[in-house]
């Protein structure tokens, strides 16, 4: 007689293992949109890191005159350009093409020419920012900003 109902002997055993192909395949997934997502993801500024006196050995001269003396943009309080080639030379923000197109042009001509954007204390920051940008997306990768040390008071 078959009553439709299994015999004791024909059930199957229960499985006590856990089935990890899907945890496998949600894995890999995720690997998947983390590899794609991570280069689009990380947003880094490049920074020309300090770097410390050069520690002269008296056994081998060096010699000064191979480096090229940093050109110098200074952003004045109102927001005005100068160059340490002509500090008295103002130039306005409408003159700004032909003072990147200068430096450009002078460091196509030297690589290892350092530019420094010097800004006054009331200047527009974003004119500084500007200035900075430009330069660096027409290629001038020696570009810095400078800064003064602060004075301790009371020393």
């Amino acid at each position: 007689m078959n009553s439709g109902f299994r015999s004791s002997r024909q059930k199957r055993r229960l499985m006590a293992e856990i089935n990890v192909v899907p945890y496998i395949d949600v894995t890999l997934v995720l690997l998947i949109i983390f590899m794609v997502t991570a280069p689009i993801v990380q947003q880094a500024v490049t920074v020309a890191l300090p770097q410390t006196p050069q520690v002269v050995d008296k056994k081998t001269p060096t010699t000064q005159s191979n480096e090229p003396t940093p050109f110098v943009i200074t952003v004045t309080a109102e927001g005005a350009y100068k160059t340490s080639e002509d500090p008295f030379l103002v130039l306005s923000s409408k003159e700004l093409e032909g003072l990147v197109a200068e430096v450009v042009a002078r460091t196509q001509m030297n690589d290892k020419q350092p530019i420094y954007i010097q800004g006054d204390r009331s200047a527009p920051y974003g004119k500084v920012i500007h200035l900075f940008t430009v330069l660096k997306v027409n290629g001038v990768d020696n570009v810095s900003l400078m800064t003064e040390p602060e004075v301790e008071v009371g020393s």
